[in-house]
């Protein structure tokens, strides 16, 4: 093998500074992430998964910021929504063990 496969399998981490495995995602030394593309895509995600999804933004109410009446009317919504699922997986729980 010569020189320059081996200077492209090895790589520097940003971060302990030490080298390590290029061909890796993460460091063996620090375990951070070592290429900075896949780093800004994991950054991306992770916003989008604090923010929710499309349904929890629908249901999310702006005004509940801003006062205590809307964050309860937010969280009645969101505890109606909780016990309309149970009622649900009750249905089809019973529904399912039924004969026939």
């Amino acid at each position: 093998m010569n020189s320059s496969q081996e200077t492209k399998s090895i790589k520097k981490c940003e971060h302990c500074q030490n080298w390590t495995d290029g061909e890796k995602a993460f460091c063996i030394h620090c375990g951070e992430i070592l290429d900075r593309k896949y780093r800004e895509e994991r950054a991306q995600l992770e916003i989008e998964q604090k923010e929710g999804t499309p349904l929890m933004k629908w249901v999310k109410l702006k005004q509940s910021n801003d006062s205590k009446f809307w964050y309860f009317a937010e969280k009645a919504m969101q505890s109606g929504q909780a016990v309309m699922v149970v009622f649900f997986v009750i249905i089809i729980t019973i529904l399912a063990i039924m004969p026939g």
